[in-house]
């Protein structure tokens, strides 16, 4: 299973302030092309911040942010393959050498940790017990201990959107109930502010769903997962497919087509499955 999430952060040091765009993706088994993946996914975010700055061909003050690409792995194979790209290409002469970009990955083998005793801030605790609880398929059941980690630390709202993305990205990989993101939520952030955080994150998964019954709430979440997953996987969904998609009320029909998202290789086959 493979999800890509980005999260930015500033670094401030004595000269000034320096955003921090880091890419994470989450292998359950080695990939040979990873990096291209990664390069993919920077490129796309990079050319987006260009456009959200509205092209400022002229405008000294524009800069990109840092990239840092990481592999999060958490397979029991051994990854053999490099993670650069000159490992991607044929026999390059010595001349040609200079030409090819040099990038650099962090990779990280996620079973070396242990989710009940992880270092760090609880930023970093949270997301990386959230990557291992991905692959080991007890996201849902660990919510509330993914979360948990923020307990006692200052809430602002840097925080509140890494918990809004950890929820999201727990959408797309199980099934997550309106229930699940009251008891993960409100059990770490007690109060008026925890109960609005939580409505909050739920209207951004289940839109308007969640108020005409959890029943219907739930298949558009459900729905809203498959659409956000194929969107992650294949960039474009047609509107066509989102529609037939956001139109399905029967959960089991609902899994069958999560199963084929995560499973197809083109938006082709998906749609064919869809239709079928």
């Amino acid at each position: 299973m493979t999800k890509d999430i980005p999260f930015a952060s500033h670094l401030i040091d004595k000269k000034g302030k320096a955003e921090v765009l880091i890419i994470a993706e989450h292998k359950s088994t080695p990939e040979p092309f990873v990096l291209l993946q990664l390069l993919v996914y920077l490129v796309l975010a990079w050319y987006k911040r260009w456009q959200d700055a509205r092209r400022p061909q002229s405008t000294k003050k524009f800069r990109l942010p840092i990239p840092i690409l990481v592999v999060l792995y958490n397979g029991k194979e051994d990854w053999k393959g490099e993670l650069d790209l000159k490992s991607l290409l044929p026999s390059v002469p010595p001349e040609l050498e200079p030409f090819i970009p040099k990038v650099k990955v962090l990779f990280i083998r996620l079973h070396r940790f242990d989710k009940n005793n992880l270092p760090g801030r609880p930023e970093t605790q949270a997301v990386v017990e959230a990557m291992i609880r991905a692959t080991e398929g007890t996201f849902i059941a660990g919510l509330g201990s993914v979360i948990g980690r923020f307990k006692g630390a200052t809430i602002d709202d840097r925080i509140e959107e890494l918990i809004q993305v950890i929820i999201n990205y727990c959408d797309l990989v199980e099934v997550v109930t309106l229930d699940e993101v009251d008891k993960a939520i409100t059990h770490t952030i007690h109060g008026q502010r925890g109960i609005k955080m939580a409505q909050a994150i739920k209207k951004g998964i289940w839109a308007t769903g969640y108020e005409e019954g959890e029943s219907r709430g739930e298949s558009r979440g459900r729905a809203g997962s498959i659409i956000r997953f194929l969107s992650r996987r294949f960039r474009t969904v047609p509107k066509s497919v989102k529609d037939k998609v956001s139109s399905i009320t029967d959960l089991n029909r609902l899994d069958e087509l999560t199963d084929r998202a995560a499973e197809c290789q083109s938006l082709a086959e998906f749609t064919k499955a869809l239709n079928g």
